[in-house]
This record gives C-alpha cells, sequence and structure tokens, in this order.
C-alpha cells in the first residue's frame, strides 16, 4: 500500500512521513520539488524502516507539471491507501502568478492538490484517508489569527481567487494574508465536498496544525520577521495561541491518518484531536459548486494550452 505525501522535505509533511515510516508504512512517495533534497530525504526515511521511499519531481506550480506527474504515477501499479495533501506557500510582499496565469497561493494550496486528487482518486483503496493542510486563520472569528492580521477567507468568486483580487485588502500584505486565508478555506470546502460524496469507507478530513514556527512557510518574509519567526517564536509555543511544533501536530496527523483518532467524513480537526466547528458560511455550497467548477476549467485551460 501507498501513502503519498506533498511537502514532506521539511515541517509537518516531514515528521508524518518520519511517523508513518516508524509505524510500518511500506511505501511512500514524497514528492519534491528540488532534486537536491531526494537523496537526503529518501535515506532519512528509509531508514527509520519504510521499504521503499520515492521522490519524484513534482513542481505544484505548474498544472501542465502535475499533469504529467499524475500519468507518471498512473503507469505504474497504484494501491494508494493514504494522501497528505500537505504542501503550501504564503506570499508576503505581493501576491505572485504562475506561469499558467493563476495567483500562485490559490494555485499551490489548492489547484494543484485539486488536480492531484482528481487524478489519483480512482487509484485509491476502499479505505483510503484524505487529508488536506488546512489554517486557522481561515475563520474571521478566530481570535489568534486576528492577532497576526488575517481577516478570515475572502471568498467572493474562485475565479476572482485565481486572479488574486480581494475587495477591501487595503495593501498588498493584506492581500498575500487573505490569499493564504481563503486558500485554506477551499481545502475545507475539499473535505466536506468530497466527504459528503464519499458512500464507502474512505475518509477525507482537512487538518489545522496550529501556528508553527520555525518552518518554512515564511519563507518569503522579511529577514527581520523571517529570523523571529526561526529563532524567537518557536521558544514561545507554550504560550502563543494556538501554537504548536510540527513534532505535535505531526503525530496527531499520523493517529487520524492511521484511524486511531476519529473524525468524521469531511470533518475538521485541529492539532489537539478537538473536532472544531467549522467557518461555515449560509451560501457553502454555492462556494463548492462555484469552486469545483472553476478549478475544472482552469485544470482544462491550463493543459489544453500547454500542448
Amino acid at each position: 500500500m501507498i501513502t503519498l505525501i506533498t511537502g514532506a522535505t521539511g515541517g509537518l509533511g516531514r515528521e508524518v512521513a518520519r511517523r508513518l515510516a516508524q509505524g510500518g508504512v511500506a511505501h511512500l512517495i514524497l514528492p519534491i520539488r528540488d532534486a537536491r533534497s531526494g537523496d537526503a530525504l529518501r535515506s532519512e526515511i528509509e531508514a527509520l524502516g519504510c521499504e521503499e521511499v520515492s521522490t519524484p519531481l513534482l513542481d505544484l506550480a505548474s498544472l501542465p507539471k502535475v499533469e504529467q506527474f499524475i500519468k507518471n504515477l498512473q503507469s505504474g501499479e497504484l494501491h494508494i491507501q493514504g494522501v497528505l495533501l500537505n504542501a503550501g506557500m504564503q506570499s508576503a510582499k505581493g501576491l505572485r502568478f504562475t506561469d499558467d496565469g493563476i495567483e500562485s497561493t490559490f494555485a499551490v494550496n489548492h489547484l494543484a492538490h485539486y488536480a492531484l486528487l482528481k487524478g489519483l482518486r480512482d487509484h485509491l483503496t476502499p479505505t483510503a484517508v484524505v487529508a488536506w493542510t488546512t489554517s486557522g486563520t481561515h475563520d474571521p472569528n478566530q481570535r489568534a489569527a486576528r492577532i497576526f492580521g488575517f481577516r478570515g477567507a475572502q471568498y467572493h468568486t474562485a475565479a476572482m481567487l485565481a486572479k488574486g483580487e480581494y475587495p477591501g485588502a487595503k495593501n498588498s500584505a493584506q492581500a498575500c494574508r487573505d490569499a493564504y486565508a481563503t486558500s485554506k478555506f477551499c481545502n475545507n470546502l475539499m473535505a466536506r465536498y468530497f466527504g459528503a460524496a464519499e458512500i464507502g469507507q474512505r475518509r477525507f478530513f482537512a487538518f489545522d496544525p496550529g501556528l508553527m514556527p520555525g518552518t518554512g512557510l515564511a519563507r518569503d518574509q522579511t529577514r527581520i520577521a523571517l529570523a523571529a519567526w526561526k529563532h524567537v517564536m518557536p521558544h514561545l509555543i507554550g504560550i502563543l495561541p494556538g501554537a504548536s511544533s510540527p513534532r505535535r501536530s505531526g503525530e496527531m496527523l499520523f493517529k487520524l491518518m492511521q484511524g486511531q483518532v476519529a473524525v468524521d467524513n469531511g470533518g475538521y480537526v485541529n492539532y489537539t484531536g478537538k473536532i472544531v466547528a467549522s467557518y461555515t458560511p449560509e451560501n457553502e455550497q454555492a462556494m463548492i459548486k462555484d469552486l469545483i467548477q472553476t478549478s475544472d476549467d482552469l485544470l482544462v485551460r491550463a493543459t489544453v494550452g500547454a500542448r
């Protein structure tokens, strides 16, 4: 059986990969963006007991490359027991766009992962588990997120998200925070959509790992902010609201993926194992329909344009 994890070169993804290897998972597929990191990651995870570790190249910021990655996987025999859609990015100084013309945060955090799941869904085992890494920043009512300047998900239409349009954002830094929070809200929507559509034993859920200082998420911040994130804030985890460590959150996510901690299909759970009441707008079903339709259209447009 295979478990696939995006974003496993560091932080939460790496901790889950390590724990799965120690727990007896025989085959891990850990896509990487940079080939130089593959050998070290493979050696580390194999040393923990995993029989087979694959580290294929995958650029989540390129939809044609995501499509090619899926085709390459489909060429072999696939029996996927677990999928962790974990890789993510957050801009800080200004929104950026992929070569496909899509705002990068939306493209990486939502769209590429949607394409992966859509392409690999037929290869999931009957009892497979699929998890999305999300964030409490999507909830406009979360006090801890507001401390850091987040105002919650700003979902108007998926087409606007793809264009990086966030009405009411007073500056580029706010637009970056809006893009991150809203992309994570999209992950919650996808967990609920696929969870509701599942009639078998497969499980889909969204996981909030909490604020994890020291991880690579803040790599686009200013030098001062990055230094504080890496060297100061990790020592404050015990007093920062909603903060955790990759090890603590990774252990909980491992238990969730292994079925050791229960979560409802389509549910939302945080790093403590607590089932969280997710932010649910009145027009959520219309949002899901819009997100699916727009995502499908963007995938077709990007892959056709690349041919």
